[in-house]
């Protein structure tokens, strides 16, 4: 009697795990609080191509643009990969972005979201099918692809994230801010 109980632990423990350890693909929206500055981002991704990009030719251009100087020339509007290229800087958003155009794969993700769940500062990277599962490609702070998998649940937590002609929101993004209602009339 007690075998069939913790084996049916057991299998939901497994499930749930699984369920932790999933990526978060985020939910299709219209629009996100960026989309104002980031028409370079939404061309950028719209003229990628077909490749698979080869996981040792990443390896490669995560290494060259870690190798970037860490550069922030306007906060929320990423330069193109061709400045990015030719001044050998940027910022997280220039970087992902250079890795993006490199790769011309339309399986990246362009990610906007938190490194660590506990900061305040927001972060760009990439998120990429590669060939071994879904890779966080952070040139900023990393030389390598970081295997999803491996990562513990409150690193790199996406709030909203951007593919060809398309919008994902998070879970850890907020819903649209519904309008209050005000007994005013003019403020709410």
């Amino acid at each position: 009697m007690k075998t069939p109980a913790l084996i049916a632990l057991l299998i939901l423990f497994l499930a749930l795990s699984n369920l932790a350890s999933a990526q978060d693909l985020g939910s299709s929206v219209g629009s996100t609080p960026y989309d104002k500055y980031f028409g370079r981002i939404f061309s950028t991704l719209s003229s990628l191509g077909s490749n698979d990009a080869p996981l040792d030719q990443v390896n490669e251009y995560m290494r060259v643009g870690r190798g970037f100087r860490y550069y922030m020339k306007e906060p929320y509007v990423p330069q193109t990969p061709q400045e990015t290229e030719s001044s050998r800087s940027g910022d997280c958003k220039a970087k992902s972005l250079w890795v993006a155009y490199k790769m011309d794969d339309r399986h990246v993700r362009f990610v906007v979201g938190r490194i660590k769940s506990v900061s305040n500062m927001s972060h760009a990277w990439l998120l990429w099918k590669g060939p071994t599962g879904w890779l966080v490609l952070d040139p900023t702070f990393y030389s390598k692809p970081l295997e999803v998998a491996r990562l513990g649940p409150a690193e790199f937590t996406p709030l909203y994230s951007y593919a060809a002609g398309r919008k994902f929101r998070h879970g850890g993004a907020a819903p649209a801010a519904k309008q209050a209602e005000s007994k005013y009339g003019d403020h709410t």
